[in-house]
């Protein structure tokens, strides 16, 4: 494991999270469940109820129809967005500055954002990533870095473990990586349930208002604040519809057990790693996910940040540039 530890790109700070904690509580890129159950009332909301329409273009996979965006110039680099979000995760910030050095491919992940959901397995990272895979490679990106962020990170990894040889080099960002103790919380596995997942799903959208949207947003890239402008543009409305809760919900409470089968692959990584990670983070704890991780592959190079919380790709988004400037030169 190769490690440094570099100060974050902003001055905010909090208690490092407590390393007793072991369930993942994984939020997401726009708005998490748990944040949701709290809400008492409905109230009108300008972010929920935006007429949000697609930014990019669509292309079709094993009759599975995904939403994609290219943006930026050089070498060529898919990023996926993690649990809840979209796509516009990358290009309402990260995007520009990583577009600078590199061409981005940036997928909804099958389920959210625009993209449909395949019938059968649409929870399982592996088949989210074989998707997405034959997508970018009819789109010219078939042996390009990988990057994924929180839950996007996991696809990441059975992207690359599926196809080694297709991929030159991998960024995982707050990405959950080991199968760890405890659960993900009561509401994914309500909303995620046959029986009372429909229900759940559309008393949830309900009860969002503007204020529980940003303060969902806050914890979520805590202990530092959403960029300006991040809640508005981000596309909560897409988060919270009936299909994309239960879609999300069914991602998260199963990732537990795809990362059990996924941990003993991770031998047929061969490829150079970039994994950062934020010493604060208490959705995917750096202790349990990258810290392990980066210990078990001899060619991760851990990059932990002091102070910064789930969101590096926006918080510190120059370290994510340097990972991928050195993949550009490794390969």
């Amino acid at each position: 494991m190769r490690y440094i530890r570099p100060r974050p790109s902003t001055s905010e700070k909090s208690d490092r999270p407590d390393p007793r904690r072991r369930a993942l509580v994984l939020g997401a890129s726009a708005v998490g469940l748990a944040g949701l159950a709290g809400c008492a009332a409905s109230t009108e909301s300008d972010l929920t109820q935006a007429a949000t329409r697609p930014s990019g273009d669509f292309i079709t996979v094993e009759g599975t129809r995904l939403h994609y965006q290219i943006a930026g110039r050089g070498p060529k680099a898919v990023a996926i967005h993690g649990a809840s979000g979209n796509l516009r995760d990358w290009t309402i910030g990260p995007a520009q500055a990583l577009g600078r050095q590199n061409t981005l491919l940036m997928f909804d992940r099958p389920g959210l954002g625009f993209s449909e959901r395949p019938a059968r397995d649409g929870d399982d990272p592996f088949v989210q990533a074989r998707l997405m895979r034959q997508a970018a490679a009819q789109l010219g990106f078939g042996e390009a870095i990988v990057m994924g962020h929180s839950y996007g990170g996991s696809v990441a990894l059975a992207w690359a473990i599926d196809a080694p040889d297709r991929v030159p080099g991998l960024v995982l960002i707050s990405a959950p990586s080991q199968v760890w103790p405890g659960g993900v919380g009561v509401m994914y596995g309500l909303a995620g349930n046959p029986v009372t997942g429909p229900l759940v799903s559309r008393i949830l959208p309900a009860l969002a208002s503007d204020s529980l949207v940003r303060g969902a947003l806050d914890r979520i890239f805590a202990p530092q604040r959403p960029p300006e402008g991040y809640a508005e543009n981000v596309g909560a409305d897409l988060a919270l519809r009936p299909a994309t809760v239960r879609a999300n919900a069914a991602d998260v409470g199963n990732l537990k057990g795809h990362l059990r089968r996924m941990v003993p692959r991770y031998d047929r990584l061969s490829m150079p790693i970039e994994v950062i990670h934020g010493d604060t983070d208490g959705i995917v704890p750096a202790d349990i996910h990258a810290i392990p991780f980066a210990r078990a592959i001899p060619q991760a190079r851990l990059t932990l940040l002091e102070g910064v919380g789930h969101m590096p790709h926006h918080v510190a988004t120059p370290v994510v540039a340097q990972a991928l400037s050195r993949l550009n030169a490794a390969i």
